[in-house]
This record gives structure tokens, sequence and C-alpha cells, in this order.
């Protein structure tokens, strides 16, 4: 088993110095003199091959310029000394911190489960591979992502720390810290392809860079063919999503990556006109007045147990006024037992297909769906 080995302050500063000599936040979007990357579908990330390094900027999602700029620099080679500002990360990484299982199960995916150090909300994870690596004490737990354990970072002593950003967000007590903060903002994509290309920053980020690049490939392929197969569908189905909260009903925007998905699975999304690229709060009323005939309804919930039509009622009992539950044409997906989050982010081909299939069942006549199945 590793042991955990503590690092003087004195240590950790010299550390710092040396890898982080050049470093910003809230990078200017200077021009970069090096290649280009042909981005096919993100609209948030930039990748350009320079001479020695490799710059990735990542627009702000939530206003004008750069959330930040990462400057990837081989760690077998010196410094650059023409480097523009930007925070240094040294590739590829070896021992990097995740925040997300998402993240940890495409680490997986890139065959560098050795890369992943520690991860936060460990109880949360899906990778088989890092709930191993945990169980051996290869990985170290984090503690919650909301109150990370700051002496285990420091210890652990990261490449790189891969966040989730949002809005006016910090990082508490890792803004004590110069290690790297990877800001991952994938799910602030507006389409699904466009999230799945991430997968070519963090392939990057790991040094293999061809591998991510052919996944992501494959993922474009697949996609691209499932959404030629209901081009020319005679009919929609109206559709809508998820359930009353305790003070709003949220629904995705039509610009966020699933109000995307339901219009490339050839459904009518009837919150489609709420042009933004996160969840909308809508109160109960707005949703009545879109969706009361609605045919088709699509939710998701954690529960140990499956929920049923009662189950429903009984938390809400305006429920019975949508057409989907009196019709009971309900379809739910139990991410307690059904990994959606994890397993299609990066590959968003595999909802679609589960889509497509309920949505127009005769296309996949033989096909059992993976993620969503009829509410009893």
């Amino acid at each position: 088993m590793r042991r955990l080995v503590r690092i003087s302050v004195d240590a950790l500063l010299l550390c710092f110095f040396l890898l982080f000599a050049v470093s910003c936040n809230n990078a200017d979007a200077g021009q970069i003199d090096g290649e280009k990357v042909n981005m096919r579908h993100s609209s948030l990330l930039q990748i350009t091959d320079c001479n020695g390094y490799t710059v990735v900027d990542v627009k702000n999602p939530w206003g004008k310029g750069l959330l930040n700029r990462y400057l990837l620099v081989p760690s077998d080679s010196m410094l650059p000394g023409n480097l523009p500002s930007g925070i240094v990360v040294r590739t590829p990484i070896e021992r990097a911190i995740l925040f997300s299982g998402v993240h940890a199960l495409l680490f997986e995916e890139l065959d560098a489960l050795s890369a992943v150090s520690g991860v936060c909300d460990s109880r949360y994870l899906y990778s088989p591979g890092v709930r191993k690596a945990l169980s051996e004490g290869r990985v170290f737990d984090c503690g919650s992502s909301l109150n990370v354990n700051s002496e285990v970072v420091a210890q652990l002593n990261p490449d790189a720390i891969l966040v989730l950003p949002y809005e006016n967000g910090g990082y508490g007590k890792l803004e004590r810290f110069s290690f790297p903060l990877v800001e991952c903002a994938d799910y602030m994509e507006s389409s699904p392809l466009g999230c799945a290309e991430w997968i070519r920053f963090y392939a990057r980020l790991l040094g293999c860079a061809q591998k991510g690049d052919s996944i992501f490939d494959a993922v474009c392929d697949e996609y691209d063919a499932l959404c030629r197969m209901v081009e020319n569908v005679n009919a929609r189905p109206k559709l809508m999503c998820e359930l009353k909260s305790s003070s709003a009903w949220y629904v995705p925007g039509g610009k966020s990556t699933m109000g995307q998905m339901y219009s490339d699975a050839g459904a009518d999304y009837l919150f489609a006109d709420y042009d933004v690229n996160g969840s909308v709060p809508l109160s109960v009323e707005v949703v009545l007045d879109k969706a009361a005939d609605a045919d088709m309804w699509l939710l998701k919930y954690n529960s140990s147990t499956d929920k049923s039509y009662s189950d429903l009622l009984a938390e809400y009992d305006g429920y019975i006024h949508f057409k989907p539950f009196r019709k009971r044409n309900i379809y739910a997906c139990n991410t307690h037992r059904k990994n959606v989050f994890e397993e299609t982010a990066f590959h968003p081909e595999r909802l679609l297909k589960d889509l497509i299939a309920l949505f127009h069942p005769y296309l996949f006549p033989e096909y059992k769906t993976v993620y969503y199945e009829k509410m009893r």
C-alpha cells in the first residue's frame, strides 16, 4: 500500500515556484502563434499546438472572454521562454485528483487509471477500476467536493486537480495552493458532441492525444448515423421531462446537451424555446400550461427502489393533470441503478439510441433500452 508522505511548507512552495512560473486566472484571449486544432463541435474549447507546448483556451460559458487558459508543457522539457500567460500543466499528468465520477470513468477508458491519485465524493463513483484502487489504497479519498480534505490534497502533491466550475463559484481550501486547477466546463456545452469533444483535451493532459481523437471520431460517427435515422420521421412525440422539486420544476433548456439530444432523437421537446444551455426553473403552472397534453414523459430520480405511479401521486397529486400520467406513458431512469451520467457524458451515442428507441420504436424493434424503463 502506498504511504502518504507529509510535505513541508517550504518544499511545497519550491514545487509551486518551479511548476507555475507562469500562471494566471481569467486568462486574456491574446493571439497565439501556432496551429489551431479543428474543433468539430465544442463551442468552449480551442486547442492550439505551438512549438514545444500546447495552448488550451476554455471560453467562459457564463460571460465573455476566457474562463482559463492552460499551457500544456511536456514534463521532460524545459519551460519555453516565450510562454504566454496561462496556467502551466506539465504533461502527461501522473498524479490527478478528480472531482467527478464522469472523469474517473473517462480516465479508465483512456487507460490512465494509474494517473488518478485522489478522488472526491468517492461514494458516488461508478468507475470499477477507481473503486478497486480506492479499496486497495492506491487512490485516496479527498473528502467531499464541497469540503475538500486539504491535508490529503497537499500530501498527494497533484500535477492537476480536475474541478467542476460554477458561475461566480470559488474553490475554497484549494485556493490556498498553487496546484493547477483544470476547470471542467464540459457539462456547459450546448450540444452532446460538444461535451464529448472534451475527450480531446483530457487525452492531451494524459499524453494520449491520438487515442482521444480516435475515440471522439468514433463517437461522432455513431451519433451522426443515429441522427440520420430520424431525419425524415413523420411524427415527433411531444415530450415533457423531469419532476417537480420542492420549489420549482427544473427542465433542460433548449440549448442544453439534453435539450439538443431530445431534438436529435426525433422528439418535439416542449421546452426547447427556453434559449439557455443549463436547467430552467419553472413553476408548476407554467409546466402544466406547456405540457399538459404531452405524448410522453421522461424522468430521472435516485432511489433504492423503483418508483411507481402511486409513488408519484403521493409526492404530488398534481401529476394527474398531465396526459402521460393518465395514459401511463412515463419512462423513468433510476440513477441509483443506472449510471447514465457517467456512461453517457462522453458517449452521448449510447443515450441517443435509447431515446430513439423510445420515441420511434419501429426503428429498433429488437432493442432493449439500457437507461430508461417504462414506469409500472
